[in-house]
């Protein structure tokens, strides 16, 4: 007699002729190549939803997500101006050129 029972690998294999497994397969192989380029780590969740239709038959749909790492863009090191602006020079303190020219301007 056939056994027509699915183990869970089973199940993942045939579902839709593999697409499932496809599936995960790809959304495997786009993560590790996140984690490799970005060096952080992520996830790869598999959900499967089960319910009851009026049949009395079981409707599965799996849903397979990954969570991809993001690399960090770094810190930059700015500074606020009166209007509220960005700016990469202090505004408070005196550049040195200026202050060449003060010195010079004192000289003459």
């Amino acid at each position: 007699m056939a056994r027509n029972e699915l183990n869970f690998l089973e199940f993942i294999q045939s579902f839709r002729r593999g697409e499932l497994l496809e599936t995960g397969d790809h959304k495997l192989s786009e993560l590790i190549e996140a984690i490799r380029e970005t060096g952080n780590g992520g996830s790869l969740t598999m959900k499967v939803g089960i319910k009851v239709n009026k049949a009395g038959q079981l409707e599965v749909v799996p849903d397979i997500s990954i969570k991809k790492p993001t690399r960090s863009m770094g810190t930059g090191i700015y500074f606020a101006t009166d209007d509220g602006r960005l700016t990469r020079r202090d505004p408070n303190q005196m550049d040195f050129e200026d202050e060449l020219e003060r010195r010079r301007a004192i000289d003459a």
